[in-house]
């Protein structure tokens, strides 16, 4: 076995794992302060997670490829087919129409 290799593979990894750590660190913090802040805005103002999304995608639009879109119909994700399979199919062709259209 070739002791630099090894060494410079195990310096490597643990660098790619630092990495990763502190990436999904960063993404909890972010998580959870965009939840206090929700919260927070719902119980002083009485205003609510769909309306606070529906706000953000009207500011974001088209812009990110219909991120803003998905932001403004969060509200309705609770809102399912009872029918699985009819479900699956109408978000397959949601996905395929979202996918043709330029």
């Amino acid at each position: 076995m070739n002791l630099p290799l090894v060494i410079g593979a195990l310096i490597v990894s643990l660098l790619l794992l630092w990495w990763l750590l502190s990436v999904i660190k960063a993404s909890f913090k972010t998580a959870f302060l965009v939840v206090a802040v929700i919260f927070t805005i719902q119980v002083l103002t009485g205003i609510g997670p769909q309306q606070i999304f529906a706000q953000v995608g009207q500011w974001m639009g088209d812009s990110w490829g219909g991120i803003g879109k998905w932001l403004q119909n969060w509200g309705d994700k609770g809102k399912v087919e009872p029918n699985i399979k009819k479900q699956s199919l109408i978000w397959a062709m949601q996905i395929a129409i979202a996918l043709t259209n330029p």
